[in-house]
């Protein structure tokens, strides 16, 4: 298991070199995701959480900073402040979000299958939707 996330936190890196990893909790934090204009903030950090038995259990939802709206209001599915505060400074806001049919490989290949980049990858189609 070790060794799978070491693979899929490397090929993160290869997308988001700036990207922070905390072993205790396999906490990822990405700075600076850029979002669409009608978000307020344009490039807020994102979080996630690995969970314990990834892969066959996909990660779920994310963190962003505290205060992100779309045109003025508070996005759908996303609580501020979260229940839960990842280990980084700041408060965070959660998104309700989820990859349907998660189906990662044996081995970690963002075009063949599911991965960490592909799940990051894909916060911005839930940015796309806006509200």
């Amino acid at each position: 298991m070790k060794e799978r996330i070491e693979r899929e936190l490397e090929l993160l890196r290869q997308h988001f070199p700036n990207l922070e990893y905390r072993e205790d909790g396999q906490w990822v934090r990405i700075p600076a995701y850029p979002l669409p204009s009608e978000w307020n903030l344009h490039a807020p950090d994102v979080v996630f959480q690995i969970p314990t038995a990834f892969p066959g259990t996909p990660p779920y939802g994310f963190y962003v900073q505290a205060g992100l709206r779309f045109n003025g209001q508070v996005p759908g599915n996303y609580t501020e402040p979260a229940s839960t505060q990842p280990p980084f400074n700041g408060s965070w806001g959660f998104f309700s979000w989820h990859v349907p049919n998660w189906r990662p490989t044996a081995i970690p290949d963002p075009v063949r299958g599911y991965s960490l980049v592909s799940w990051a990858k894909g916060f911005s189609v839930r940015f796309k939707e806006g509200a």
